[in-house]
């Protein structure tokens, strides 16, 4: 509940209690009450400003409390893509990590073989050109066996080659 609310609470249900209380002072017939009509009327609003200040501060320590912030939500743990593969006859053995912050592979692959992992993203950009930072993932592990016309590939992200 929001904190302007419980004081909105509050403030009603110190006019409340003040209204009862005047009320209540001005209606009921007791004897040690004054009998004349403006000395009654100044007790019963003594009575009801007194009645409405203990509700109000009663309330209004309940109103004015901090509410501790919500828990925040826990990380969501890192992500990482692991493959292990076996292939064989016409073998392919592909894995593409996204983004992720650590990508691994275990593949073995034999009779037309190929055997390809790629872990994040790697924009193109000229021979020699350095990795932008961030862009690539923190670990790339592949292990790899490959044979008949065997190719293993792997980048460290996403690998554009022109021509082929």
């Amino acid at each position: 509940m929001s904190r302007a609310v419980r004081w909105t609470i509050a403030g009603v249900a110190a006019l409340v209690t003040f209204g009862l209380g005047v009320t209540l002072v001005r209606a009921l017939p007791w004897g040690w009450l004054p009998q004349e009509d403006g000395a009654r009327l100044d007790t019963a609003l003594a009575f009801g400003a007194v009645a409405a200040t203990v509700v109000l501060a009663g309330l209004g320590w309940w109103a004015g409390r901090e509410q501790p912030p919500p828990a925040p939500e826990p990380p969501a743990p890192p992500r990482t893509v692991t493959q292990t593969a076996t292939a064989s006859d016409d073998a392919q053995v592909t894995q593409t990590g996204g983004g992720a912050p650590r990508v691994e592979q275990h593949a073995e692959a034999s009779g037309e073989a190929s055997v390809t992992q790629t872990g994040g993203h790697l924009p193109a950009r000229g021979p020699g050109a350095p990795a932008p930072a961030g862009d690539l993932p923190d670990e790339v592990v592949q292990r790899a066996e490959a044979s008949g016309r065997g190719r293993i590939v792997q980048s460290g992200g996403d690998q554009h080659v022109d021509g082929v």
